[in-house]
Parts: C-alpha cells; structure tokens; sequence
C-alpha cells in the first residue's frame, strides 16, 4: 500500500498540524477591542499561559517591531500612518521604549525615544556610535522608506539627540515592502529585507549596489560593504532568525518558510564597479522563473504567511522545545510552531516541521507580526491589532481600518523558573579592562538572548585589544595544537574577529579540522564574506579542501562562498561539485553562481570552455544560456569540434541541442557519426519538428550502413524529424535486433503507420517484451482503446514488476485505453497472481486509478469498501487499534506485497523512495492522523510529494513528482518509467497538482482486522 503518510509525515513529536483556518485580509472589527476581550480568545497550548505586557495606552498602537537592548528594555516601533499618511496629517510613528521595572511582566514606563516618523518598517539597535558618550546612551538603526537611519542617544536620557542617513535609494513601491526586518547576522552583517515592488538603487562606498524586487540586504557598517541578495521567492520576506550554527531561517508574508543560505549568492546589477553584473536576464526573473528550488522548507498543508521570526534558546522554555522556530501567523491570527531537522530528500538543507500552535484565535484583528524572546526567556509578540491588513484588498481609508490599538504579548511557560538577567558589561573609553573578553565569552552562551545582546555589543569594540590578541592567538595556532573537543571555542574567538572586521586564513584553515560539519559550514561562509579580503589564490586553496567534503551542506557553503570572489576561476571551484551527490538546494545556488560570477568568466577568449570537465561544461553553459555564450559554443565545436577531446565536445554538445537551433543539430549529428555518445545525446533530446537541412541524408547514410545503435537512434531521429523519405528502410529494422526492433516501431509510429502494424507486434508472444511494449506504446497513441484491449490479454503471460510497469504505462497515459483495459478485464479476467502483481507495480509507483482499482479488486476478492471521512468511524478505529490491534501481524500486512507499503516507504533503510521514511512515524503522530493517512491519503500530503499530472497535446495523461520547473522547461520524473523527461510549455495542454500518488482505496484489499494491525504497526515505529 503506497501506504502511509504522504502526509506531513514527517513523525516528529506531535506533528498533528490542526486544521487550517482559513486566513482573512479583511474582517469585521471585533464588538469589543478590550485586551481583556482579546485574551478570552486565544487559545494557549497547554503548558503555557499568556499576559498582556503592553498595549495602546502605552503608546503602541499598531506595533511593527520589537526589539531589546542590553538592559532588559523593549524598543517598540509603530506605525499608525500605514497605508498611507491622511492628507493634511503630518506623520508621526514613533520609537517607544518600554520597560517593566518591577518585574511583574506587565511595562509600567514608556518613554518616546523619537516621533515624526512616516511609516517605519524596520528597526535594531546598533553598536553604541563613537559620539555616545554615556554608558547609558543607544544608537539604533531605522529602516523609513528609501532612507536607511542611523539614531543617536548621546547622552543617555532615552531621546534621540543626533540622526543620520546611513544609505538611501531603497525601493518604496510598497509600503510594506519597504526595508524591514532588521537583524544582526553572526557574522556582523546588518539584515535587512524587501518587497517585490521595492526596486532600489543604493550609492555605497564600494559603488551603487541595486536590488530591483524580493530580496534581502547584508549591511557591514564599518567596512561600508552593503550585498543585496534577490530572491524572487519569497515574495515578500519580513523576517530572518539565525539558528547556533548560524544558519539563515527566513519567513516570508508571501510566503512561507525558507532557508536562505542558498540565495545569499548576488545577480543583482552592481553599477559603478568593474564587476558589473549586466549580463543575460534581470535577475528578478531569473530567482522567480529560473531556478529549480525556492528554498521552501515548510511542511505543511499549504503555505502558512508569516511576519517575525525568533529561535527557542533559554532555560524557561522547556528543554524538548530547545532550537524551535517560533513566527507570527498573522494571517491566520495566530503564533506557530516548527523543528528543524536535516532534509530527507535533499540532505544539504533543512526541511521545517510543524507542531502545535502555541496560539491560535478567532478574534480575527490578532495580528502577531513580530516575535522575540525576552532576557527572562519569555516569549513576545507584537500584535498589529487590525482586522485589515494588506492594502490590496481594501480600500486606504476603509472604515473597519484600526490605527488606534496595538499589544504586545508575554507567553511564559508555566511553574518554570526565569532567566535571571545578569547585567552585560559595557565598554567605556579608554578602559583598558574593557570587557571584551567576558563578552566573547557570551557570544557562545546557551542563553541566545544573551549571546545575540553580547555580539551586538561586541561589534562595538571593534580593533581593541583584546579582539586583536584573538586574532593573534589564532594566527599562531597549528592544526596539531587543537582537540577536536576545542574547535566550537576556536569557532567563537573566529567569530571574535569577524565581529571586528579583522580576518585571519589560519583560522578557517584550522576549523575545516573540525569533525563537525556544522563547523565545517560556517567556517565556509566565512571564508567566502572574507573574498574580499583575501587574495583569490588563499580563498581558492581553501575551497578546494572543502568542495569534496562528505557534507553536502558544507559543499553547498563552497558554491554560495566562491560567488563572491572576482575571478574567472572562481566558478571552477563552485563547479566541482558537481562531482559529488547533489540535491535541490545545491543545484540553486549553484544555478545562481553561473551568473553572479559570469561577469569574471564570460570574457573573450572563453577560456574556461576548454579547461572544465564535460559534466561542468554542460552545466555551465546550459544554466548561463546566453545567446552570446551559445554562439561561442558553436564556433568552438564547428571550428574543433572533430579535434577536442571527446568528453569537451560532448558536453558541450548535450548543452547545445538544448538550448539550441536548428543548425546545432545539423552540426551534432555530422559530429554524432564519429562519437556515438553525441549521437544518442542528440537522439535523447530532439524534439518533434522539421529536420535540418541536410540532415535526410546523413539519416539516410545512417540507417543504411550503420552499426545497430546508430540505426536506433537514426530511427527515433527520422521520426522526431518527420523523414517520411526514410520509411522503406526503417521497415527493413522490424526485422533487426531488439534495441532497433523498438526504436524502429517508435519512427513508424511517428511516421503515421497503420494502427494495424503495431497490434500485430504487440499480440506476438515470439516478440520480446521490449519490443511489445514499444508496440503498445504506438497503438496508444493511434488508437487507444486496442491498446488497452491488447494490453489485459496480456497481462497473464507476464512475470516481472519492471515488465508489468512498462506494459501498463501506455495505458495508463490515455484515458480511453484506461476503460478498454478495465473493460478487457471484466470481459476476461487475467490471472489472480497476475492482478496481484499488476497491483504491486501500480501501487509502488502511485497509480491507485480507481477504474483499475476495482477491476483488479473483482479478480481478487475484495475484502473491504472505502468510507467517506467520518470523524467517528476514525474514532472507533483508534479504540479498536489500542484494545485489540497486533503489530506483529501489522508488520505483515505492511511488507506484503499487494499492500506494497514496503514498496514505497523506507522503514530501518529497507524499502522504497516513493513515498516518506516512516522510521519515526509512531512517536509523534497521533493514531487519527495515521488512520487518515492511510484511508484517505488525499487529505493531508506531505510538502515534496504532492504529485504533478501533466495532459499534453499529444494526448498523452502524465503523472509523477515534478523534478523542477527552470530554464523554460519541465522535468517530471515518471514513476512508472522511472525516466525523468523535459517538457517545453508547446507541449502541455494543463498542468495540476494531482495530490498524493497513495492510491485512494487500499483498504479494499485488507479486512479490518488487517487495517487495525497495520495502524498498530504504524504506532510502533521510533518508540523502540
């Protein structure tokens, strides 16, 4: 049974994702707006209990975000301007500071740092300015439509007393789109986000840096350096938190949850600068129609939209919530929950799973859009209060729009002890027993408050003497002098002068010791924030050591590091990994590193065209896909193209013919008949359409005197091309060895050869069944419904589940060979064993077609109906499995082979891919939500195995996983085939979301007893 699970599945502790409620832009305004009334309306997961810390009497109204000094005080920005400031009504959002004196966990002062301000978007403290001359004293950073401010408190008395434009240009095309989001990166790095509709053009020091659409910036404030990052998706990010290892987690209000580490590598135009990246497509278009991943990582049902985003990291949260992400729901008012754990699919990222909500309501104005744990560990949230939100969907002026209220929330974890907040030191001028040390040391604490405060304030210090005796201390280390037990404090004191902007290569040589990839990763992205520092040749020598790491994750920090160094060989280094297992994530940045550094590498005389590997060549100039490139590559192979080393001229032969015109492959197939190798290449991709000139009589030379693969792939050629010239000769192969035999039918078919001709080859049993099934494969496409009559008088002859999935595939693609056969069954069953293995092939790939389903199900006696959902019938079923249910007859029922479960789920390493690793499946997931998974398949589905179904213009019905969606093209891996196939847009009629490929109706073929041990089974695995 394709059974179990294509689910959110993911089996981690309680994965029971509630059912969604559907989010609402534009509510009715609640009868009350009392906080009390407020309150009443949530609902608190158990464990913990949730007060009101601050509201609009406290000067909030509408907070957008929160953020905390050293000293325990809460800096709230607002804004009661958004959308759009009333004309006649000068502005005037504000920067509240709020403080709870007497540790009750309610403010009880507030105190107006600064006003005027016209829809603020984003906000962070600095480190301390060197013109604040009291301890007591603050700067901090405001992101105000196209400016970038940076705000003085000289004097300590918690009023803004200096303010300048650090940066100016960014985009305001929308007002939530704006700079938002601030946050301090480990590496020193101030964060910073933006809209779709944000186009800005930034003048910098380092020359005019542009990101035009979604992306989000990395700001250097003493160096000046500032990187814009595009995205494409998400849409509109509003929020990044850092996990201890310093990975990005960012969410999104359009939307989602992301890892960005695989988008920190720049397309964007960087004007004014000799590294100008003005070539091939705007960047905007190629993140958000290119690229194979978006860098999703949530798994649930559908796409949740989030504003603020903070990371479980104190003694007050309990320990099995330790490294959590918690975010703002804000359209669905509530506050989430998710664990990260390592990408079971594609192993260099993370994937998100979902818990249960820490709190949801129905009070449709709870509008949590910023989150962040306090100093005593607990949790706040800045709720909007609006039962509007967005300025799409309703008019400015709505009447139901609230700018009058605002709250922020305290959610604490009940009967546990607080953090008690130690005072952080502060430096003062000239003190030669600064705290520099004491503060490193924070930096690593457990405490993520207190490490993210420490780094804050360490970043103040800069070049003193402390951070300058850790570099010095790291310079003189050698491999040999550090334990692996040492290396995460080594990772610190590397942090230490990061912070200080201070760089050392015998730090991130030592730490690439580590037998901690996580180490191994972050020491990466530092060499690579560190490319302009170093000399290419010192990052090169690095990344070389790395880019064969047996950690993916390390590789992937490889690609997204050498984007960043000016040279032509950086894209060398980023492409070795192709040599090594790839996924998704890596393929992205990858994709993405082709052309952030092409403005290095695509330089006359190209090179680099003639020193990379085939495999690298390929990729290169396929991803690149520059009109200008590909008129390069053809030059070379029409010039050398005989005289190149074979593996050079196929690679770029492979990314020619598909990117290609038509006289590419009049030039692959002359080059084709001295390399067999180009010439399948050519056969593996060639479209249907008009031939080349002077392609017919190559073809015709070929299919004459050439050697059995050649003919074979001048057959698929001549049909493809539509060669009607060639038909008598490719008759003549009906009568040539197997491989031809199939390719031969393949060509005829094309060719427009009687349906007769393939009836006959797919009726004789003295054919092989390779050939039969090309047979069959042509009588499909002329006509359907014999195909699916020939097709059931078959089926008892075969023996084999790869014969039984080729067979069937034809079939399955059309709908009227799909009745024929279940007709043909009815008519004349095939045998029992045959029905049972047809049921194992088509369970194991996801085809559960219900017409099928029943046919096999009479030959072999059903045993059970399928019911409607009934929460009931659920319930019954979950006493029966707790009272009676047996899981050593479960395990049987699993690994039979009609159920097929094992066919498509891995349990202990053993079964199939097709479907999720069940390994822990029974320690969190609630026995409902299994008996759901398995009887109704299609009512929740885990995110990466949502089936795509293509109908194309052939006629042809396609269903499988989507491989990716880039460079004008689909690729879908058919599970039946096995093959993954690319489709231009000229071939799909629609594409849909097929949901899950666990057949809907397994449970016919088990009787209940039979289905109750399966749960119990089920409910077994990850607690032992």
């Amino acid at each position: 049974m394709r059974c179990v699970l294509w689910l959110l599945l993911l089996a981690l502790p309680a994965l029971a994702q509630q059912a969604r409620k559907k989010g609402i832009s534009v509510g009715e305004p609640p009868a009350d707006h009392s906080p009390e009334a407020e309150l009443k309306s949530f609902k608190v997961l158990d464990g913990f209990e949730v007060n009101l810390f601050a509201s609009e009497a406290d000067g909030i109204p509408n907070p957008i975000a929160i953020r905390w000094d050293e000293r325990g005080r809460l800096w709230v920005l607002q804004t009661s301007d958004y959308p759009q400031p009333k004309p006649g009504t000068a502005s005037d959002d504000k920067i509240i500071i709020l403080e709870d004196t007497n540790h009750d966990g309610r403010a009880d002062k507030s105190t107006v740092f600064t006003g005027g301000l016209s829809q603020p978007m984003g906000m962070e403290l600095a480190p301390a300015d060197a013109g604040v001359k009291s301890p007591s004293g603050h700067s901090v950073y405001v992101g105000e439509g196209e400016k970038l401010w940076l705000m003085h408190d000289d004097d300590g008395d918690d009023k803004v007393d200096r303010r300048e434009v650090v940066l100016r240009g960014f985009g305001t095309g929308d007002t939530h789109q704006c700079l938002n989001s601030f946050i301090w990166a480990p590496d020193g790095a101030l964060v910073m986000h933006q809209g779709l509709h944000c186009y800005s053009k930034v003048a910098t020091v380092h020359g005019t840096k542009t990101l035009y659409g979604a992306g989000f910036w990395h700001y250097y404030p003493k160096s000046g350096r500032l990187n814009p990052y595009p995205t494409g998706m998400p849409l509109n990010a509003w929020g990044t938190a850092f996990t201890k290892w310093g990975q990005p987690i960012m969410v999104a209000g359009a939307a989602g949850m992301f890892w960005a580490r695989p988008m920190e590598v720049s397309t964007s135009l960087v004007e004014d600068s000799p590294h100008s990246n003005s070539h091939g497509i705007p960047h905007f278009l190629l993140e958000r129609f290119q690229l194979p991943n978006s860098g999703q990582i949530i798994r649930t049902d559908g796409l949740r939209k989030f504003c603020g985003i903070d990371i479980v990291g104190n003694t007050h949260w309990p320990e099995a919530m330790q490294e959590e992400v918690v975010s703002g729901g804000f359209f669905e008012n509530a506050v989430y929950r998710y664990k990260l754990r390592p990408h079971p699919e594609f192993p260099s990222g993370m994937e998100a799973v979902e818990q249960p909500a820490l709190i949801t309501s129905d009070n449709v104005a709870f509008r949590p859009i910023d989150i962040r744990f306090g100093p005593e560990g607990a949790l706040y949230v800045a709720d909007w209060y609006d039962p509007i939100i967005g300025h799409y969907q309703a008019s400015f002026r709505h009447p139901n729009r609230d700018a009058q209220h605002g709250r922020i929330w305290r959610v604490v974890a009940k009967g546990r002890d607080k953090v008690k907040l130690e005072p952080l030191p502060k430096m003062k001028e000239g003190d030669i027993k600064s705290p520099g040390f004491v503060l490193a040391d924070a930096i690593a604490a457990p405490d993520r408050w207190e490490a993210y405060q420490s780094q804050r304030l360490q970043q103040a210090y800069g070049r003193n003497g402390e951070t300058i005796q850790y570099l010095a201390a790291i310079q003189m280390m050698d491999s040999a002098d550090v334990p692996q037990e040492h290396f995460l404090a080594l990772m610190t004191n590397l942090r230490v002068c990061e912070l200080g902007e201070m760089h050392t290569e015998n730090g991130v040589k030592l730490l690439l010791g580590s037998n901690d990839a996580r180490i191994r990763a972050y020491v990466i992205h530092t060499c690579g924030e560190w490319a302009y520092h170093f000399k290419p040749s010192e990052s090169f020598a690095i990344l070389n050591l790395a880019v064969a790491d047996p950690s993916p994750a390390v590789r992937l920090e490889v690609v997204v590091a050498a984007a960043k160094i000016h040279s032509p060989k950086a894209i060398q280094v980023a492409l070795k990994v192709l040599d090594q297992p790839m996924d998704s994530f890596i393929e992205r940045a990858l994709w993405l590193a082709v052309h952030a550094t092409a403005p290095q590498w695509k330089k006359p005389p190209f090179e680099i065209l003639h020193s990379l590997p085939p495999k690298h060549l390929a990729f290169l100039v396929e991803r690149e896909g520059s009109v200008e490139l590909l008129g390069v590559v053809r030059e070379m192979l029409a010039k050398q193209g005989e005289a190149m080393a074979a593996e050079t001229r196929r690679g770029l032969v492979s990314a020619l013919v598909r990117k290609g015109q038509a006289e590419d492959m009049l030039m692959a197939l002359k080059l084709g008949l001295k390399d067999q190798a180009v010439l399948e290449e050519l056969a593996a991709t060639a479209q249907r359409g008009k031939a080349p000139e002077g392609a017919e009589a190559i073809l015709m030379d070929v299919l004459k005197g050439g050697n059995e693969a050649q003919k074979s792939a001048a057959c698929v050629l001549a049909g493809a091309w539509n060669l009607r010239s060639a038909d008598t000769l490719i008759r003549e192969l009906l009568n040539a060895g197997e491989g031809t035999r199939a390719a031969a039918l393949t060509a005829l078919a094309r060719l427009g050869e009687r349906a007769e001709t393939f009836e006959a080859f797919a009726n004789d049993s003295q054919q092989t069944w390779t050939v039969r099934t090309a047979a069959l494969t042509a009588l499909a496409e002329k006509k359907a419904s014999a195909a699916g009559l020939v097709a059931a008088t078959a089926l008892s002859g075969i023996t084999e589940e790869g014969t039984m999935r080729a067979w069937l595939a034809p079939v399955l693609a059309r709908e009227a060979a799909l009745v024929a056969l279940a007709k043909g069954l009815e008519k004349k069953p095939c045998s029992p064993e045959a029905a049972k293995l047809a049921m194992t092939a088509l369970t194991a790939v996801g085809r559960g077609d219900a017409v099928l389903t029943t046919a096999f199900g009479k030959i072999l006696g059903v045993k059970n109906t399928l019911p409607a959902y009934d929460p009931a019938w659920v319930t019954a079923l979950v006493a029966e499995v707790k009272s009676n249910g047996d899981a050593a007859k479960g395990k049987a029922v699993f690994n039979a082979p009609l159920s097929a479960c094992i066919a498509c789920h891995k349990v202990a390493g053993q079964g199939g891919i097709v479907g999720p690793e069940l390994d822990n499946v029974g320690r969190g997931v609630p026995v409902e939500l299994l008996i759901e998974a398995v009887v109704w398949p299609n009512r929740q589905i885990k995110e990466g195995y949502v089936a795509t179904t293509l109908e194309l213009k052939d006629g042809r019905r396609l269903q499988g996983y989507k491989v990716s969606e880039a460079g004008g093209e689909l690729q879908l891996r058919d599970l039946l085939s096995g093959q993954t196939t690319r489709f231009t847009p000229a071939q799909i009629q629609q594409k849909q979301e097929a949901g899950s490929l666990m057949p809907e109706g397994l449970i016919m073929n088990m009787t209940r007893e039979e289905l109750r041990d399966l749960i119990a089974y089920l409910t077994t695995l990850g607690r032992e």
